[in-house]
């Protein structure tokens, strides 16, 4: 499949590019609460249902593991992005 001519694309995915992919990416997950989800998911901590003390510690003990993880992530997914973009866009102009 090659690109159709009405189609810009750009010469070579750069850091930058992959560095907004990620930010985007981790910030949506974070508002849709994805991230979160998953952490929840994962039962390293019980909800307190009636303890709105403790479940203000459970939130922040939460969002600093996401954060953390995803702060380990971020560089990973950049080059990722910026790798696979480019194999991708290259692969297209040649067909």
């Amino acid at each position: 499949m090659s690109l159709p001519p009405q189609l810009l694309v750009v010469d070579v995915v750069t850091r930058e590019h992959g560095e907004t992919f990620a930010d985007e990416w981790f910030r949506l997950s974070a508002n849709v609460g994805t991230m979160t989800d998953a952490c929840y998911k994962t039962g390293i901590a019980e909800w307190p249902d009636e303890d709105e003390e403790l479940q203000g510690i459970y939130v922040s003990i939460e969002r600093e593991i996401v954060q953390r993880v995803a702060d380990q992530l971020r560089n990973t997914v950049v080059e990722t992005f910026i790798r696979l973009a480019n194999e991708v866009l290259t692969r297209e102009r040649r067909d």
